[in-house]
């Protein structure tokens, strides 16, 4: 009885001995995380941080102020002026002058300027007479008659022609004024003879005009 009790315990020993082995030979597999997430996550955290790009900053640009043109002198801006222009054995002197501020003159304002005309030289009796004046204005856009006197003036020393010229507003742009004036003159071939002889005489001054900053 002894024998056979003492087989069985050899057998179960070597049956508990292979069941050892075999549990040690099967190795279960590490479950606990993905082979493919972990590497991917390695990628990840050693991948460098890249930074966006920025646009460079530009400076302000500062807005230039507008520039007013320059003002050029006039024939005007002392007040007045006076021009001779020869005709034959005389002259005809021209004396403008305006009570304005001619400095101060913009295309918008309406300018008065007076004229007188004598003769100067030649026969001092020799009749000499204006028919026709005329004055024009010219801004460089338009030209504009701005009186027009017709009769028989006597010229002669010691009588002179005068008309006051009211000059309108001119267009926007204009930055100059010329104002034109023609004399038609009839003149005594000699001293009480009756009969004439036609002269045209022509002059004309120059107003800049200030430009109007808006």
């Amino acid at each position: 009885m002894r024998t056979g009790g003492a087989r069985r315990g050899a057998v179960g020993l070597g049956a508990a001995l292979t069941l050892g082995t075999l549990l040690s030979g099967c190795q279960l597999p590490d479950v606990g995380m993905s082979p493919g997430l972990s590497d991917a996550a390695a990628e990840t955290s050693a991948a460098p941080a890249t930074t966006a790009a920025t646009a460079p900053s530009l400076a302000p640009v500062a807005e230039e102020a507008p520039v007013t043109p320059v003002r050029t002198a006039g024939d005007l801006d002392t007040g007045s002026v006076t021009h001779t222009v020869a005709t034959g054995d005389r002259d005809v002197v021209i004396d403008w002058w305006t009570d304005q501020e001619a400095v101060s003159w913009t295309a918008a304002d309406v300018k008065t300027v007076q004229l007188a005309a004598h003769v100067e030289g030649g026969p001092a009796r020799q009749a000499v007479k204006v028919t026709r004046f005329a004055a024009t204005a010219d801004d460089g856009t338009t030209r504009t008659t701005i009186t027009e006197d017709r009769g028989e003036f006597v010229l002669t020393p010691p009588f002179d022609y005068t008309s006051a010229l009211n000059v309108a507003p001119s267009a926007a742009t204009a930055t100059e004024l010329t104002v034109y004036v023609q004399f038609d003159l009839l003149v005594e071939t000699a001293i009480g003879s009756g009969e004439y002889f036609r002269q045209t005489v022509q002059d004309s001054i120059e107003l800049p005009l200030l430009q109007e900053t808006s």
